[in-house]
């Protein structure tokens, strides 16, 4: 089991006293004080903060600390008296991973989807002429379209151990760690650890001194977490439906999803010297949560599905960074389930430099060439 819920679901999900049970539109008060002005300028604030410390500023010297618990007060109070909006626990669900970690995240999707099924019909923002994709702009934002959106970087720089001999690590810090190890140069190596660089020695120490209580309840947390994502991915699905040419108007996930299980199959090689019995393998998508999966004598799990084979291509990927970081193994396998993910014509012009070649190939076979940006 997971650690208990961070939100009191039963207040956020009564209905708004009035004629509508999702309430008003946010947007339409500009008094003074407005409560979606108020939460926005307190996300922006925090965000502002966060940015700031990653382009090197230095909260202990006097620079602002990132704050997000206004915007935790702030959601928490809109959505549980003035109104059902997906902006703002979207927003939230942003503050919540970095207040509470993996369990945050989890509540966050919760909620979301809670709101998704009892508000659908009258949920906040309304659809406009553009229609659905309105309503659902701020889940798209937290996955991204085009790049990664704002929450897949919060994801790994969750902090898995606790804090000892270092500071809390994440599995950002044990990517970076990987990383370093890289370098052959040690005078290099150690100018990057001298700038804040995370060493494996460094990692591997924040592991050690970590309770085992601590990383079970962080792995049932980031499984939970990914439960409910594909959860809310599913019942988006059903709600959103299809344009006019038979594509789903749902919000993008797979940066989100890709995110959650990388940092399953991570959480599993750090830790799986703990859980010998479990490597930290998450559930397959297709897989209902608390179905055990299949796996054939030997304890290996049967690879059924191509997300599944490339998720076990990263777990590999990641065992080669971990055992043997000079090894170009992972970089030849995290490569290739990257080409595995792309179209067609996408990989054929990053495979042939040559655009005169590459034209001559796509003609003879057919091939639409992909549209210049």
């Amino acid at each position: 089991m997971g650690s208990p819920s961070v939100l009191d679901f039963d207040r956020l999900l009564s209905p708004i006293p009035g004629d509508c049970p999702a309430g008003a539109a946010l947007k339409e008060d500009y008094s003074p004080g407005a409560p979606y002005y108020a939460i926005k300028d307190a996300r922006s604030a925090a965000r502002a903060a966060e940015r700031s410390l990653m382009w090197g500023g230095d909260a202990e010297s006097g620079g602002d600390r990132p704050d997000w618990r206004p915007v935790v007060e702030l959601g928490i109070g809109i959505l549980a008296e003035r109104s059902k909006d997906l902006e703002v626990a979207a927003w939230l669900t942003e503050a919540l991973v970095r207040r509470h970690g993996y369990a945050g995240l989890r509540d966050g999707f919760r909620l979301i989807r809670a709101l998704v099924e009892n508000f659908w019909d009258d949920l906040h923002p309304r659809p406009d002429e553009d229609g659905i994709p309105t309503r659902i702009a701020p889940l798209t934002g937290l996955n991204g379209e085009e790049g990664d959106g704002v929450l897949v970087g919060p994801i790994a720089n969750v902090p898995i151990t606790t804090a000892g001999s270092y500071r809390a690590m994440s599995i950002a810090d044990y990517r970076q760690a990987i990383d370093l190890e890289r370098i052959d140069d040690a005078q290099k190596r150690q100018q990057r650890i001298d700038h804040g660089g995370v060493s494996l020695q460094m990692f591997e120490t924040a592991v050690s001194e970590t309770p085992l209580e601590h990383f079970q309840n962080i792995r049932e947390d980031l499984r939970e977490a990914l439960d409910a994502y594909r959860e809310l991915t599913s019942l988006l699905e059903a709600k959103c439906g299809q344009d006019d040419r038979g594509d789903s108007l749902a919000p993008p996930s797979s940066s989100i999803r890709n995110a959650l299980e990388e940092c399953c199959a991570h959480l599993g090689n750090v830790t799986k010297h703990l859980f010998p019995d479990d490597a930290g393998e998450t559930p397959p998508a297709s897989q209902s949560a608390g179905q055990p999966a299949a796996a054939p004598a030997g304890g290996f799990k049967r690879v059924e599905t191509r997300a599944e084979a490339f998720q076990s291509l990263l777990q590999i990927a990641a065992f080669f960074k971990r055992t043997e970081p000079h090894s170009p193994v992972s970089y030849a396998l995290e490569q290739a389930v990257r080409w595995g993910k792309l179209p067609l014509p996408e990989l054929l012009s990053e495979l042939i430099a040559d655009q005169g070649s590459r034209e001559q190939l796509f003609k003879l076979v057919g091939i639409q060439p992909p549209e210049k940006p």
